[in-house]
């Protein structure tokens, strides 16, 4: 019953979360923090190492690519709510 009720609050923080995030309209940040939660709230496990390895590959080539935000920008931007 625990278990019940924190996946229905994490879902709940979770969609409270997104309507904010959605009105930054910064695709990044909302795809970061997407990932973010789907992995909280996913009961399905990593396969693998190399699976894991392989996303922080691609989130490090993103960053790397200049499609992120600063910790800072994001701060400023939640003291805004």
């Amino acid at each position: 019953m625990q278990k019940k009720r924190t996946m229905i609050t994490v879902e709940k923080e979770k969609n409270e979360l997104a309507l904010k995030l959605l009105s930054l309209n910064e695709r990044s940040v909302i795809h970061s923090l997407t990932l973010i939660f789907d992995d909280l709230t996913n009961a399905t496990k990593r396969t693998s190492k190399a699976q894991y390895n392989k996303e922080i590959d691609a989130a490090v080539k993103r960053v790397r690519s200049g499609k992120s935000v600063s910790n800072e920008q994001v701060m400023d931007e939640m003291d805004k709510w």
